[in-house]
């Protein structure tokens, strides 16, 4: 089950997925730049999706029984 205090990715899967990308680093170090500010929109866009997967499983977890 998850914990209900924590929204999005743990420091830990963050820096998971950062390792991950920083696999494709260019060796041009002009695109340095670029790669990035792209690790960190992605880095961001799946917090985001962790945040937003949390908050509907709380929500989920507020509604009344059906009957």
């Amino acid at each position: 089950m998850h914990d209900v205090s924590q929204l999005g990715l743990s420091r830990r899967d963050l820096e998971y997925h950062l390792r991950w990308m920083m696999r494709r680093m260019p060796s041009d170090p002009s695109k340095m730049a670029e790669f990035i500010g792209q690790v960190v929109v992605t880095l961001i866009e799946k917090n985001n999706a962790a945040i937003a997967k949390s908050l509907a499983e709380q929500d989920r977890a507020d509604m009344p029984e059906a009957s």
